[in-house]
Formats: structure tokens, sequence, C-alpha cells
């Protein structure tokens, strides 16, 4: 496999994984479900979907 169809492969996961992403937190906003992430110190932080959504948005 050329170093090009790596890249090209890369990408292609990169959107796929977005996508599922987007999706899971449009599900958990419909059914009123909190996400778990962290904070800058690896510590977990519950926030709510919208909430994920936007910071997910502002990248």
């Amino acid at each position: 496999m050329s170093e090009q169809d790596k890249l090209n492969q890369r990408e292609i996961l990169n959107k796929a994984l977005k996508e599922s992403f987007r999706k899971m937190l449009e599900l958990k906003k419909k059914l009123g479900q909190s996400v778990v992430t962290t904070d800058g110190n690896g510590n977990p932080v519950i926030i709510t979907a919208e909430e994920a959504e936007k910071l997910v948005s502002d990248e």
C-alpha cells in the first residue's frame, strides 16, 4: 500500500468516525442522556449531549 493510499484511507476513517460520533450525540440529545468526557487533567466530567455537541462543533 502506497503512502498516498494510507493517507486516503486515514482520511476516510476519520470522516466516518466524526460522522458516527455526531450521530451518537444526536441520539443522546434526543434521549436526554449525558456524555462522559475528560477535562484538561484527564479527570472524568459528565456533561449534557448539547454541551458536548457545542464543544465538538467549536473544534
